[in-house]
């Protein structure tokens, strides 16, 4: 059974390390340990027998600049990884449902995500869909501007679900 919770500050390193294959294999960005402290409130976990298998953050980046239009309170669900063994078993969509009711609770209009062309149907089933980054300049100019690969090198693309 597969138990869905908050995470706590002892759960900082495991989730390090559960993010680490994937920022080796150039499928997510780099996390230092003190930024997954910083943000622990951000993170659910996954366990499975007691066992952490899984993690996602819910960042609220706070509302919207559209000059002359409503402007909706955006968050990111960023740093979803799963164990190479424990994945294809409904975990990350556990994970991100999680994420998304919190999200409705909390009164958050819109979601994004960057993520990479192999991961793009996971988020459409979601109702994600695609939207050209710079639509999101909060993101770009207070994290993707510390990012190696910006701008000309990026390989994530940009979805955004409104809730």
């Amino acid at each position: 059974m597969i138990i869905i919770r908050k995470a706590k500050i002892s759960d900082a390193f495991k989730i390090k390390k559960i993010i680490d294959p994937y920022v080796k294999r150039e499928l997510m960005l780099f996390r230092p340990l003190y930024a997954i402290y910083g943000n622990i409130r951000d993170y659910f976990v996954a366990l499975s027998n007691k066992k952490m298998v899984g993690c996602c953050a819910l960042h609220v980046f706070g509302k919207e600049y559209k000059p002359g239009q409503k402007q909706s309170v955006l968050a990111e669900i960023k740093s979803l990884a799963i164990l190479e063994r424990y994945q294809k078993r409904g975990i990350g969509t556990k994970l991100v449902k999680a994420a998304i009711k919190e999200a409705k609770q909390m009164e958050i209009d819109r979601l994004f995500t960057l993520t990479v062309k192999e991961n793009l149907d996971f988020f459409k089933n979601f109702g994600f869909h695609e939207i050209k980054k710079s639509r999101l300049p909060q993101k770009l100019w207070q994290e993707c501007v510390s990012c190696p690969r910006f701008p000309s090198e990026c390989n994530e693309i940009a979805l955004i679900l409104d809730i």
